[in-house]
């Protein structure tokens, strides 16, 4: 697909991977819509486990997109919630005239061990991970169907190996892989296709704000930070030796989209940590 001048939709934009992603499909000339829970995220996160993106961050990214020369317009969207993933797809339909290209980034984790795992927590990150995808993809179809459209989801390595302490998070990483190889078989008769991209260790705040601060992590590198616990990981487990950067799953949404003869793969970029 020709990305300047095609409508897209990029979900958990305000920040991290989806940010990068917003900022590169601009770049390349796309229409952005950057989609974030933004002031919808104060009655989610007093009982979560690190602060959600903030309408001010979402506002940011919007504003210095445009500040680039971009065309980008912010939109808050709960994407485990039907009504707002179709309130989503009709503003953004109203602001370029169509949609083309959706990106399901939108994600949360907790980790911890099954045995004590709280059962809110699990239902909270498949309403995120695994329905989100479900929910704005069929709001969006009826729109990329027009159009012959491309899906991405952004999976994880976790969707493809099994980590101790992570089996929510892990599971609905592998559903969401599950569910891309369903739709890209479903949704090829109407030459949509559908791919994933599955990032390894990209400094987000999902990492620093929790995966670095676990007791478990620290005990199994012996570290007592947060940047020498991510340091040890990039330095034990990826083989190219660096960490993955917004920009690096980018650029796979951006081949992904224009992959015409590629549809329901799901592409590790992690530097050699996951080589399925």
């Amino acid at each position: 697909m020709e990305i300047n001048g095609s409508a897209v939709i990029v979900t958990g934009a305000a920040r991290g991977i989806g940010r990068g992603i917003a900022e590169a499909y601009a770049q390349a000339g796309a229409k952005v819509i950057a989609a974030d829970l933004g002031s919808l995220a104060s009655r989610l996160e007093a009982d979560w486990h690190y602060s959600l993106a903030a309408r001010d961050e979402l506002e940011r990214t919007a504003s210095e997109i445009r500040g680039r020369g971009g065309i980008c317009t912010a939109i808050e969207v709960d994407v485990s919630e039907r009504a707002s993933c179709q309130n989503l797809v009709a503003k953004s339909v109203e602001a370029y005239g169509g949609l083309d290209i959706l990106v399901n980034n939108a994600g949360i984790i907790q980790t911890g061990p099954i045995v004590d795992f709280a059962e809110a927590d699990w239902e909270r990150i498949f309403a995120v991970n695994v329905k989100g995808i479900f929910l704005l993809s069929q709001a969006a179809l009826p729109h990329l169907v027009a159009n012959g459209g491309v899906i991405i989801n952004i999976a994880s390595v976790a969707g493809k190996r099994g980590f101790a302490h992570m089996g929510a998070y892990c599971a609905s990483k592998f559903a969401a892989i599950g569910l891309t190889q369903s739709m890209a078989a479903e949704l090829a008769q109407f030459s949509i296709r559908v791919n994933a991209v599955c990032p390894g260790n990209v400094d987000t705040s999902m990492w620093f704000d929790h995966l670095s601060k676990s007791a478990m992590r620290q005990r199994q590198y012996g570290t007592n930070t947060v940047d020498d616990t991510f340091t040890a990981v990039i330095r034990d487990s990826v083989p190219l030796g660096r960490e993955q950067a917004p920009a690096d799953i980018a650029e796979a949404a951006l081949y992904l989209t224009r992959a015409e003869n590629v549809t329901g793969v799901s592409l590790s970029v992690s530097g050699g940590f996951e080589m399925s």
